[in-house]
């Protein structure tokens, strides 16, 4: 079955995402795997937390993996296997190390302002998914799974001039797996010439049968505005970035930070 990971905190977002999960695994034949990471004792001050402290600390988590998994149970009605799992230590190894051992289909985590803002680019789970070489699928707040019927994927130049072809079986798992189809959208700013780019993709395109999307142009003076604009007048249920060797805040942080931070549908990263 394929594996669905989802890190979870005792935030609402946190807790959507666990459903949204749970509502895909159920369409796709999958499983949950529900990880807390709770941070040494250690790392929370010079002097060492009082064990009693890190004793509740450590239960409220068990608390919360096992609350969660009861509700997957009764919401796919006990079709969707789920686990729980609690690591302690460092937030962004801890879950690295877990997807080692799981290697996910897919990791599915709260976004959106509320869970992301604040310590954008220092969050332990954030710089975990800088590491890991693993889709990931950010919820933003109150998303309900309908199916994926449509995904924008968002291709800069060097996206469509490299082709591509090692994110390719995954798109084609998609397909199959959740009926998806594709819009693909390069924006291009003032000045520059888009019509090179459309030669280039009517070429690699050709390398997945199934991928039938036609190259859509916008012209907008950010990637952000590009994105937003396309969304607002072609409504889509996910939006893909390919943030190639980097994770999705490397890939032009402004840039990234604009679009998962206001994007009202799932923002997945996919890494090349």
């Amino acid at each position: 079955m394929r594996k669905i990971v989802v890190p979870v905190s005792f935030s609402a977002n946190s807790a959507n995402a666990v459903r949204y999960a749970a509502d895909m695994a159920l369409a796709i034949g999958g499983e949950v795997h529900l990880v807390h990471v709770l941070q040494e004792a250690s790392y929370f001050s010079k002097r060492p937390m009082p064990h009693f402290l890190f004793e509740e600390l450590r239960d409220g988590g068990y608390q919360l993996l096992n609350d969660l998994a009861r509700e997957i149970r009764r919401r796919t009605a006990g079709k969707v296997p789920v686990s729980t799992n609690l690591e302690i230590g460092d937030g962004a190894d801890r879950l690295r190390e877990y997807c080692e051992r799981c290697r996910p289909f897919l990791v599915v985590m709260g976004g959106g302002e509320a869970s992301i803002e604040e310590g954008f680019e220092s969050s332990p789970i954030i710089r975990a998914m800088q590491r890991l070489p693993y889709p990931l699928l950010l919820i933003p707040a109150n998303a309900i799974f309908h199916g994926v019927g449509k995904v924008v994927l968002a291709c800069d130049t060097e996206d469509i001039y490299s082709g591509v072809a090692s994110v390719l079986p995954f798109l084609n798992d998609l397909i199959r797996l959740l009926g998806a189809r594709f819009e693909v959208v390069h924006v291009v700013g003032d000045g520059e010439s888009a019509g090179d780019a459309a030669k280039e993709y009517d070429g690699w395109k050709k390398q997945l049968a199934t991928f039938e999307a036609q190259l859509q142009v916008v012209r907008r003076d950010t990637v952000g505005d590009g994105i937003a604009y396309y969304l607002g007048h072609h409504p889509a249920d996910w939006l893909l970035v390919l943030p190639k060797k980097h994770s999705i805040l490397e890939f032009h942080k402004s840039r990234a930070k604009e679009i998962v931070l206001h994007c009202a549908v799932p923002v997945m990263s996919l890494h090349e």
